[in-house]
């Protein structure tokens, strides 16, 4: 398909006329309102949907580098198997959206509404902006946050078993009742973060940093903490059976009630 207008784009769309493939690049689709519209393989590259509504759209396999997408309405739509780096998506509304296997490296999500069980299975999500995204009830499992900018998100019930969260910001995050088990969590910062309840069986936080956080009825059996800063963090009836804090700090710990069975705390600082 030859490149478009955005006056054609918007007839076609009302005729109802195919625009999968489409070359849609640096077009100027603001404040568009294009439910379920199919832009299947469609070249977003440069354009600018912001604040547009496409719910219930198909963008499966798409291109949207350097596109902003902010504010955009992406409710229910499927954009699986895209490349979606680069892109500019703050606030946006993700509500129960497919991205599994996408590749999001260096997109900007600050802020977006990612609730509903939106789909970021496999994803590559690599230096990341997510600050203040709300991601409760996410599929996450297996994608790579490595390096990405987390500070003060919600990913309570969250399904993040295996995922990687190596040198990430973490700060002051809601992440009770998720599924971190298998998760690579080395030299991640959580400082100030709830992690109620949740799951860290066999999790790798070597070097990570965990000071004033609350793990009350966590599980973190074979999980390695080794050489970890948890100054002040509150253990209060956690599981900790067979788990590795080798030469990590912590002093001011609260671990009333927790299960140290077969615990290994070879050069621990408990001064205080």
């Amino acid at each position: 398909m030859t490149r478009l207008t955005e006056r054609l784009v918007l007839e076609m769309y009302k005729e109802g006329k195919s625009l999968k493939g489409a070359d849609l690049q640096g077009l100027n689709l603001n404040r568009t309102v294009m439910p379920g519209i199919d832009l299947t393989d469609a070249d977003l590259r440069g354009a600018n949907f912001r604040g547009a509504n496409l719910s219930g759209s198909t963008l499966r396999n798409v291109k949207t580098s350097e596109s902003n997408l902010a504010e955009v309405n992406f409710r229910e739509s499927d954009l699986s198997n895209s490349d979606l780096s680069d892109t500019y998506m703050m606030e946006a509304r993700l509500y129960g959206v497919n991205m599994s296997n996408s590749d999001l490296t260096s997109s900007n999500l600050s802020g977006a509404f990612m609730t509903g069980g939106v789909d970021l299975r496999n994803a590559s999500m690599v230096s990341v902006n997510l600050r203040g995204a709300d991601m409760s009830g996410a599929n996450m499992r297996s994608a790579d946050l490595t390096m990405s900018f987390m500070r003060s998100v919600k990913l309570v019930g969250a399904d993040m078993a295996g995922v990687n969260l190596t040198n990430v910001s973490l700060n002051g995050s809601d992440i009770r009742k998720a599924d971190l088990s298998r998760a690579v969590m080395r030299e991640t910062i959580l400082n100030s973060s709830i992690l109620e309840d949740c799951r860290l069986d066999n999790a790798d936080l070597t070097g990570a940093s965990l000071r004033r956080c609350i793990l009350r009825g966590a599980s973190l059996q074979m999980a390695r903490l080794t050489g970890s800063v948890l100054v002040a963090a509150d253990f209060q009836d956690c599981d900790l059976t067979l788990a590795d804090f080798t030469g990590s700090d912590m002093q001011g710990a609260f671990l009333f009630g927790a299960n140290l069975s077969w615990t290994d705390l070879t050069n621990t600082e408990f001064d205080r």
